[in-house]
């Protein structure tokens, strides 16, 4: 497989496999993995399957034992900002007629909440999570993310707010699909990332709620199309770090507050259970008053 250098946006680590684990070249047979190593890979903290990886001499239980409070009491506090700041949000807008003024006020009462909830999610999944499997499983390599709060553009926040998933993305999508299109389509390859980036997250917000509203998939899709063309790797003022931190706050301020809110209208209006799909994929919120 020919190799493409990185895009603006699409930078990586290097995670090349070795020279043993380089796809046969035409006529020979392909190796399949041991059983093994892929066991190991499927609960190692990576993405990316090799043979082996670095692995540390020893389990440090202490600080498994540590890593493990930490996500426990992430999970008590991202508990208590639901039920003490987003719920009495939700409540009384909800008492009130729909208003623009009325959205755009519990848009901006969401943001504080929105974003504890963001940084709770960073630290317990990227940070503790899988630091945790790391240790557990002596996985030495812990790059999990970068100093994403530094950044001033952000097509250098998506590729260091989670390195895992942006390594998976950067070769299985987008190098490949600069090789099956002979480097031609480098735009269309970054939009399919983007797509299929979207399509993830909005599948994983669906089963965890139980319920359909894209609005994680617009602001990937959208939102995050225009902003890595727009906020591209040659905006080096402080200044953009903090539009970076506004446009964040913002967003995560919608998304708590529209999603707090179709919770809440499923909960008033409950579907009628005949289980069509223009139910499901109907926003409940829209019509329930």
């Amino acid at each position: 497989m020919r190799s493409a250098g990185p895009p603006k946006g699409l930078h990586h680590r290097n995670t090349d496999p070795p020279e043993s684990e380089q796809m046969p070249s035409p006529g020979q047979s392909p190796r399949f993995p041991t059983l093994s190593s892929y066991l190991y890979f499927l609960f190692c903290p990576t993405l990316i399957y090799r043979e082996s990886y670095p692995r540390n001499s020893h389990i440090r239980w202490k600080y498994v034992g540590v890593t493990v409070g930490m996500i426990l009491g992430c999970l008590f506090y991202g508990n208590f900002i639901l039920v003490r700041l987003c719920v009495p949000i939700i409540q009384a807008e909800n008492n009130q007629p729909f208003t623009n003024r009325a959205f755009v006020l519990a848009v901006f009462n969401s943001i504080l909440p929105g974003i504890m909830l963001l940084l709770l999610c960073f630290f317990a999944f990227l940070h503790c999570w899988l630091n945790l499997f790391g240790e557990l499983l002596r996985f030495a390599d812990r790059m999990f993310y970068k100093d994403w709060w530094n950044s001033t553009s952000f097509t250098n926040y998506y590729r260091t707010w989670n390195v895992v998933v942006h390594d998976w993305l950067y070769y299985y999508g987008y190098r490949d699909f600069l090789w099956l299109s002979e480097r031609k389509f480098r735009t269309a390859a970054m939009l399919s990332v983007f797509i299929v980036s979207a399509v993830v997250h909005e599948y994983a917000m669906s089963m965890g709620f139980g319920f359909f509203y894209p609005i994680m998939f617009f602001l990937f899709a959208f939102f995050g199309v225009v902003f890595n063309f727009t906020m591209n790797d040659k905006r080096k003022s402080s200044v953009f770090n903090v539009i970076m931190w506004m446009c964040l706050f913002i967003g995560q301020g919608v998304q708590v507050c529209l999603y707090c809110q179709e919770w809440h209208a499923l909960m008033r209006c409950p579907r009628t259970g005949q289980g069509s799909l223009l139910e499901l994929l109907t926003p409940r919120s829209w019509s329930c008053r």
